[in-house]
């Protein structure tokens, strides 16, 4: 039944993200179920319409034949339509197609409805962390730098070196010779042309 020109497994590349790969799997299952559908929904409307056609007998054979319809052209088109669009990463036409599906497969069938409009839900997943991961993991270290290249230098190896010459310092320098940053209230040694702080020139 896998190997169907139309029926496709439940595992897709290696290389799909989780929220993709889940989708894949629920849309998998919403075909099996378009494909049980599909046969239980012919038999009962041609048994319905040869009732209604004989006694006068049976509820619905026109619905029922189109509802078996219905499932078999969402059957036939998912391969094409859904999963190789995911398995070749195009997730916005198979998010696409996941919708028209599901509403359709809601109408006639119900089951095969809902597992295809929980796999649309999830794969919207999918959308998130390509804006997400990347912003975060590649320009976090870009701009923080450049905006922190500011706060850093003070603090750089500057403020290491300036904190031996204290012990020579408070002997000659220690109360009288301490100014106030005018920047950010900090004190430091009045040989200091910069504020060990805040960077700002005295």
């Amino acid at each position: 039944m896998v190997d169907s020109s139309f029926l496709v497994g439940s595992r897709g590349p290696p290389w799909l993200p989780a929220s993709a790969a889940d989708a894949r799997k629920l849309a998998y299952w919403g075909q099996l179920m378009c494909f049980v559908f599909m046969i239980v929904l012919g038999v009962l409307g041609v048994v319905s319409l040869i009732w209604w056609i004989v006694d006068g007998i049976g509820g619905g054979p026109i619905y029922l034949l189109i509802a078996a319809a219905v499932n078999f052209i969402i059957l036939f088109l998912m391969k094409s339509t859904v999963f190789d669009h995911i398995d070749q990463g195009r997730f916005s036409e198979a998010s696409d197609h996941l919708l028209i599906y599901g509403v359709l497969g809601i109408i006639f069938g119900v089951i095969p409805g809902i597992f295809l409009i929980i796999a649309f839900v999830r794969l919207q997943d999918v959308f998130q962390p390509q804006y997400q991961p990347y912003p975060p993991g590649q320009y976090q270290t870009g701009p923080p730098q450049e905006a922190a290249q500011g706060p850093y230098v003070p603090p750089q190896p500057q403020a290491p070196p300036t904190a031996p010459p204290p012990p020579a310092a408070p002997e000659k320098h220690k109360h009288p010779e301490m100014v106030k940053c005018q920047k950010c209230g900090v004190q430091y040694p009045a040989f200091m042309r910069t504020c060990p702080n805040c960077g700002e020139e005295r």
